[in-house]
């Protein structure tokens, strides 16, 4: 093999690998570590097989780019699907540079860091979860128009980008405004003579030209819309900083190309120095990736993701063993408990920061998406379905508010809102089967009572009507129980906020009522509660015919005995009770 042959070889080797580790490394992250980011964003939205749906995407410049986006984000509702997805869309760029680099500066031994450069950028900028995908799309398609542009060698080919450009302006939006740049700028460096200034002011006409049209005649959007759509306007510092510069990278890409010619010296063609290079980029852009990864969001989010997938006990499992110190994480905690009827018995299994905050979420924006899986737990139906019904008008139809209001509507009778509802999920590929599932009922109402969800859920609502307090929605626990004194759930809602505000001798004069209402055993830290009462008063309440599980006290005299020993180290007390008894509610009570 010649050396010229050989120097081909190692170029194209190299290029598989670049890519193929880069493939590999983003698939592996947002498969893995960074999942969180893609089911987040799956949930934000719900993309709908319907014309009403594509039509609201056709009336703003950008819009298409942003349908495309909403197509393939619908994805990340599978992991392996979506991560494979996305790693595709992440290494394109470094794709189609590697083919403008062919064009460009053929031969070149620093055209492998050069071309993985915004690839590595975007997949930095794709680890905020709110990076969207038509960024990376907007992206892509200016590279991929750039590549047509030079790849074409025809004579017309200056001619084809001025009648495509308003249509271009229109697909991709603001982005368009890159490859305007990136075309100037080429033309000044590649055409001869006036031709170079005569091409760039041309588009420059035409882009002003098209910005007019679109702002005065066919759209009627406010300048701003015309202008930035769809280009990311976070808050975040550091994110834009990455933006500006990916974004001006890419435009001044034409000249950034014929810096290498310039260096022509044999030690700088050495094959290391690119792959050095090349290595350094990427270590450089995995180090800030696991930056700004956020452990304790990506909880709160697979929390999040196992409760609405119904997988309970994994939820349950999950935060006891990676535990969210969010107010979000631990809503959820408890939720999970209340539906596996565990709430009162395994409450201090897992962190509770925020008192009885984490039981219930106040009314409030914030928690629009969140708030009313309280009320659905209770049997409180109407009003979980007008926290979902309000959470579908302030952010729009999104998966969880659909699967809310039809399940609510199912149980309060009116199906044919059921079937409304059931039919916009079926117009989606991830909801399909769900909607089928349910729709089933809403046909044949009598399938309620047996459902595994719905059925349990039609013995908990109350008998009388109140109205609802939505300010301190934990004061509707005592109307729901005057009507339904039978509700397990909402029993341990109650009992569980008088434990995490310590009120003890109010959960003692409960006992009573738990009797009533049909319990034979006293939950765990109910117990506890009952020994710290008898502890600090003397008198041991009437259990009734109920009888405390002969565990406990010899628990708490061993609570009782190490809480004396360690009296003498107060510096280290706390932890080396939590150590033994951290699960208890003796311990919430003397150290929280």
């Amino acid at each position: 093999m010649t050396g010229t042959g050989k120097k081909i070889s190692e170029r194209r080797n190299d290029l598989f690998v670049a890519t193929g580790l880069l493939f590999l490394g983003a698939f592996t992250y947002f498969c893995f570590p960074g999942n969180y980011i893609l089911y987040f964003q799956e949930t934000q939205t719900l993309f709908l097989f319907t014309g009403e749906y594509l039509h609201k995407y056709l009336l703003k410049p950008g819009g298409p780019l942003e349908y495309i986006a909403r197509f393939l984000e619908q994805f990340y509702a599978g992991r392996l699907a979506g991560s494979l997805l996305l790693a595709v869309v992440l290494t394109l760029p470094a794709i189609i540079l590697h083919r403008i680099n062919r064009h460009l500066i053929r031969g070149s031994s620093f055209s492998l860091p050069m071309f993985m450069v915004p690839s590595l950028l975007m997949m930095v900028m794709q680890a905020n979860y709110y990076h969207l995908m038509e960024y990376n799309l907007g992206f892509v398609f200016v590279l991929a128009f750039y590549l047509f542009f030079i790849s074409y060698g025809g004579k017309y080919k200056h001619f084809g980008v001025f009648v495509t450009f308003p249509v271009l302006y229109y697909l991709a939006g603001a982005y368009i405004m890159i490859f305007l740049v990136m075309y100037i700028l080429h033309s000044l460096v590649t055409a001869d003579g006036k031709q170079r200034l005569i091409h760039s002011l041309t588009l420059i006409i035409i882009a002003a030209l098209t910005f007019l049209l679109y702002w005065k005649v066919i759209f009627l959007q406010t300048v701003e819309q015309i202008i930035l759509s769809p280009l990311p306007l976070l808050e975040n510092p550091s994110y834009r900083l990455i933006f500006i510069l990916l974004t001006g990278y890419i435009a001044f890409y034409p000249l950034i190309c014929r810096i290498p010619g310039r260096y022509k010296g044999y030690r700088l063609k050495k094959r290391i120095y690119p792959l050095s290079l090349t290595i350094l980029l990427a270590a450089a852009a995995l180090w800030f990736v696991f930056r700004i990864y956020n452990p304790q969001t990506a909880r709160v989010v697979e929390i999040e993701k196992l409760v609405f997938a119904g997988r309970f006990e994994e939820a349950i499992e999950f935060h006891e063993k990676k535990p969210s110190r969010n107010l979000i994480g631990q809503y959820f905690y408890n939720y999970a408990l209340s539906e596996t009827g565990q709430l009162c018995e395994r409450l201090f299994s897992g962190h509770q920061d925020f008192s009885a905050g984490a039981l219930v979420l106040p009314w409030g924006g914030e928690h629009l998406n969140r708030g009313g899986y309280f009320f659905y737990s209770v049997g409180l139906i109407n009003e979980a379905h007008r926290w979902a019904y309000e959470e579908m008008v302030v952010y729009g139809i999104r998966p969880q508010n659909m699967q809310m209001l039809a399940r609510t509507s199912l149980l309060s009778g009116d199906y044919r809102m059921a079937r409304k509802y059931l039919n916009i999920l079926k117009k989606t590929i991830y909801y399909r089967k769900w909607a089928k599932e349910y729709e089933e009922m809403a046909d044949n109402p009598e399938l309620i009572r047996t459902h595994h969800d719905l059925g349990a859920r039609m013995e908990l609502q109350p008998e009388n009507n109140f109205f609802i307090q939505f300010n301190e929605p934990q004061n509707n626990l005592p109307w729901l129980l005057e009507g339904n004194p039978e509700n397990r759930r909402a029993i341990e809602y109650y009992l569980a906020g008088l434990l995490l505000t310590k009120k003890v001798e109010i959960i003692i004069n409960n006992l009573s009522s738990m009797q009533e209402s049909g319990y034979t055993s006293f939950p765990r830290h109910i117990e506890e509660a009952i020994l710290v009462y008898y502890n600090s008063t003397g008198d041991f309440p009437d259990l009734g015919k109920i009888r405390m599980n002969l565990e406990t006290p010899a628990r708490f005299d061993r609570y009782l005995s190490a809480y004396l020993a360690v009296r003498q180290n107060p510096s280290t007390m706390k932890e080396t009770m939590e150590k033994d008894f951290g699960n208890t509610f003796w311990y919430y009570f003397h150290f929280r």
